[in-house]
């Protein structure tokens, strides 16, 4: 009789005597041999646990079974095979479908009688029964944890040391992205703009699943929370909130936000998410319109609901956030039709004359390979820095350098490594003055066949800022015509 031997060690198992992989196996050997069997395959799952079936190995022995490439299934322990009654029921009646018996090397099981299986789903409801009683006292140990103030281990967040400490750099990047959300930005945007500035995210680029973790985090609020599924038992990313059996305690960090902070942050994303906001990316120039006269940062809004004769209507503009939140600038708002226009107004005057332009361009031809050559460079050294970090670290494993000396070079190659990434960051910004004019013939030629969210991701590629600014104070609207105002500036990418 042809037999499978199926083998599951757990990581906390892997080295018990007898249930590592390579205790099953001689000992289910030993009984196959005893049986008069021969082996036809091993089916070995290391690290996994039995709470179901999802398992590599379990899923190429049932499809080998199915196939009927064996007749016996042997595992040193039943609780090898599972832990769930439901899944052993589900196990027996497809053995059974296919003529496959299931043997037990160390306990008296049989699959051919009633008692036999009854005695199986006994053994397994109390495998399924230890492990929900682990996993409870488990949870139970984490919450006691939480309200006590600690946190219940896991990766120390952005922003802290592994002892919580926090780290002031880090910190002031965290309130910098959260200040770009609140000024209008969306995820997706804040990355781009923190990467374009060279703040990275500890050597790494920032990406929009970063910023929505770094923002919806109530740690940076001194705040510890417990719980990471939704009521459909599935982990999320996004709709944090949605979380089910959440515990919340008070942590012993210091805190980057205050709760006040913290919670309009959480209704601002509520609102983004559920109205107030469009989800269509209405605004396309959050994010790099600023302000002329104070250089605060400009966002979108909309204006009260109008009845026209095709209906209510709603008029998106800009605002400058230091007049909307303490009255101490008095830039007039901007309909977002006026940005547009200025925008479009600027391009033209850039390329108007093709010619020109290509002469500018040519004279610039050399400057902006300079430019590249120096962030070549800059990245060179950075990964120079990285390689002579691994062979201190090495060293020192080895025992060929001291303690005191390795944390000198290290704080060395640290220094080094963050003059190299000012200098790239300082050659971007360089760069970025100098405009690609067949970029901006295509923004021109394409813009009006876009929708709001195409123009809204073209004026993030294209532009790091656009500063405007006007002669008037109170502007009153004319429908159909533009108050006095140009762009004072922009820096593209």
């Amino acid at each position: 009789m042809k037999a499978a031997i199926y083998i599951r060690v757990s990581t906390d198992m892997q080295a018990e005597d007898g249930f590592s992989i390579e205790g099953q196996r001689t000992r289910l050997e030993s009984f196959i041999q005893s049986q008069d069997w021969s082996v036809h395959d091993y089916y070995i799952d290391e690290g996994k646990s039995a709470k179901d079936l999802n398992r590599p190995e379990m899923q190429r022995m049932l499809q080998d079974m199915e196939a009927k490439q064996f007749e016996v299934i042997v595992v040193y322990k039943l609780d090898r095979l599972t832990r769930s009654v439901a899944d052993l029921h589900g196990l027996l009646k497809r053995f059974d479908q296919f003529g496959v018996k299931f043997k037990s090397s160390t306990e008296v099981f049989e699959t051919t009688t009633a008692m036999g299986r009854f005695f199986i789903t006994l053994v397994g409801a109390m495998a399924e029964w230890e492990r929900e009683t682990i996993s409870e006292r488990v949870r139970f140990g984490v919450e006691q944890m939480i309200i006590e103030g600690r946190r219940p281990g896991g990766v120390i967040p952005y922003g802290y040391t592994q002892s919580e400490e926090l780290i002031p750099e880090e910190a002031a990047l965290i309130r910098y992205a959260r200040d770009l959300y609140m000024g209008g930005l969306g995820y997706k945007g804040i990355a781009m703009k923190l990467n374009r500035e060279g703040k990275l995210r500890r050597g790494q680029e920032w990406t929009s699943a970063t910023a929505a973790y770094t923002l919806e985090n109530p740690y940076y609020a001194g705040i510890l929370r417990l719980g990471s599924k939704t009521p459909d038992g599935n982990y999320v990313n996004g709709n944090r909130d949605r979380r089910v059996k959440c515990l919340y305690g008070d942590g012993s960090h210091e805190p980057i936000f205050t709760r006040v902070e913290y919670e309009q942050l959480k209704e601002f994303m509520e609102r983004k998410s559920h109205g107030g906001f469009s989800r269509v990316q209405t605004y396309w120039f959050s994010g790099v319109l600023r302000c002329g006269r104070c250089g605060a940062a400009m966002f979108g809004r909309m204006t009260t609901a109008r009845s026209t004769t095709n209906g209510k209507v709603r008029t998106p503009y800009y605002i400058c956030s230091n007049k909307h939140s303490n009255k101490s600038c008095d830039m007039p708002t901007f309909r977002q039709v006026h940005v547009e226009h200025l925008v479009m107004e600027y391009i033209s005057k850039i390329k108007w004359d093709m010619k020109t332009a290509g002469e500018i361009a040519a004279g610039m031809e050399q400057e902006v390979a300079d430019k590249q050559d120096e962030a070549a460079e800059a990245r060179r050294e950075i990964n120079r820095i990285a390689e002579r970090r691994e062979k201190w670290q090495y060293m020192f494993v080895e025992g060929l350098i001291g303690k005191d000396a390795i944390r000198k070079k290290i704080a060395e190659e640290d220094a080094a490594e963050e003059a190299a990434r000012k200098k790239l960051a300082s050659v971007k910004n360089s760069l970025s003055v100098m405009p690609d004019t067949a970029v901006l013939e295509d923004l021109q030629t394409l813009w009006k066949h876009m929708d709001d969210e195409e123009k809204k991701t073209m004026v993030y590629e294209v532009f790091e800022k656009i500063v405007l600014n006007t002669p008037e104070t109170n502007v009153k609207g004319v429908k159909n015509k533009f108050f006095n105002a140009d762009i004072e500036e922009i820096k593209f990418n």
